[in-house]
């Protein structure tokens, strides 16, 4: 793709990423775009600041993961250099911005934030309650996936916890990540003012995107759906329901949430409440690398994202790999592994005779989210 100018801010950032790098390389052998760019990330930040101009393609190919900080010994983030780049050439550049997907992300959002596939809160019976109450927000891939498992879900929470809602909407990370300040700015506030509106003190997340998102766009706690369950246990039902099965289930750890130590001991608690044989995979926790999907990838840079997803999913040294992302799901279904979501194990009795998901199109998941929709906004 022709290069595009940077801005001098944007060019400052670059600068002193490269200023602080090293040189050392250690980023490369696991990221799932700089060896695809260059030999060096160090030579690749000169020679935009030499140039004061990027090829778009390489910012948006980035998953956004962080990886390269975790190992770099010198605290750099290359994910934080394509990001302001993203948001930079969003800014100045959006017809090129377009021919990397950015029109099929702009509907994906706007239908997302349509009456017709999401929903106000709803779960409580007095609305005009003046005490705090937590929100249930599945997000957009949950309930793409499986209508049911959400309301199994929120009629989970709704017993241990009964001053709790429930919402169908989007984070709006696509948004982000593509770099459309404006837009997320926009969509943030519509959220902010249905949090206020309820007297919400508490976001309850499934997805891990999600959790990241509201973090920075959000006033209100995030708190995420793992945790809960690990505190108050699975339901009695699926009990130790693993034991009795001889298959042993790697985990993948979503990247966005690589830093949350609590998210990586809930999920490993719930496996052990259930019984399951877990074998870690090599990188794993906070050393997770990205499922393929991260930065909107499967987008921007369709070839790469596929490439990544082989690769995630065949280092684990077993047939079934089990996630608490939906999006990871997926990718590792694409890399060639069986992959199911953790909330299968409490709320599909199904997935108990095949551990794998079935395939799902697009026109399934938004007819799945249109059910979700529909479902959820029954609720009084």
């Amino acid at each position: 793709m022709e290069k595009s100018k940077l801005s001098n801010s944007a060019i400052e950032t670059v600068k002193d990423t490269e200023k602080n790098c090293i040189g050392c390389k250690l980023c490369m052998e696991h990221c799932p775009m700089l060896n695809k760019f260059c030999s060096s990330p160090k030579e690749l930040l000169k020679n935009i600041v030499k140039g004061e101009e990027v090829d778009p393609s390489i910012p948006y190919s980035c998953t956004l993961c962080n990886y390269c900080n975790v190992v770099c010994p010198n605290d750099v983030s290359l994910k934080n250099a394509f990001l302001d780049m993203r948001k930079d050439l969003f800014s100045r550049e959006k017809s090129k911005i377009k021919e990397l997907g950015y029109n099929t992300v702009k509907n994906h959002q706007k239908n997302s934030f349509s009456k017709i596939f999401s929903t106000s809160i709803k779960g409580f019976e007095d609305e005009k309650v003046h005490r705090k109450r937590s929100v249930f927000f599945p997000g957009c891939s949950l309930s793409s996936y499986s209508p049911d498992i959400v309301l199994r879900t929120y009629d989970y929470l709704k017993e241990k916890l009964p001053e709790v809602g429930i919402m169908q909407n989007c984070c709006g990370k696509p948004t982000y990540s593509m770099g459309d300040m404006e837009q997320f700015k926009e969509y943030s506030k519509k959220l902010e003012k249905e949090f206020s509106d309820n007297n919400i003190d508490e976001i309850i997340v499934a997805c891990q995107n999600c959790f990241k998102t509201f973090e920075v766009s959000s006033n209100v706690k995030v708190t995420s759906l793992w945790e809960i369950i690990s505190n108050y246990g699975i339901p009695n039902e699926v009990r130790g329901i693993g034991k009795g099965i001889d298959l042993s289930f790697a985990i993948h750890d979503p990247c966005p949430t690589r830093y949350e130590r609590i998210i990586h001991d809930s999920i490993r608690d719930i496996t052990n409440q259930l019984g399951l044989k877990i074998k870690e995979m090599e990188f794993s926790r906070e050393k997770t690398l990205c499922c393929g999907s991260g930065g909107m990838l499967n987008v921007t840079n369709n070839s790469l994202a596929q490439s990544q997803m082989k690769k995630r999913a065949n280092q684990a040294d077993t047939d079934h790999i089990l996630s608490y992302c939906e999006e990871c799901v997926e990718s590792m279904k694409r890399g060639g592994k069986q992959s199911f979501h953790i909330l299968d194990l409490l709320f599909n009795t199904h997935i108990y005779s095949t551990f794998t998901q079935k395939d799902q199109g697009t026109i399934k998941k938004w007819i799945n989210r249109y059910k979700s929709k529909q479902k959820i906004n029954k609720i009084k």
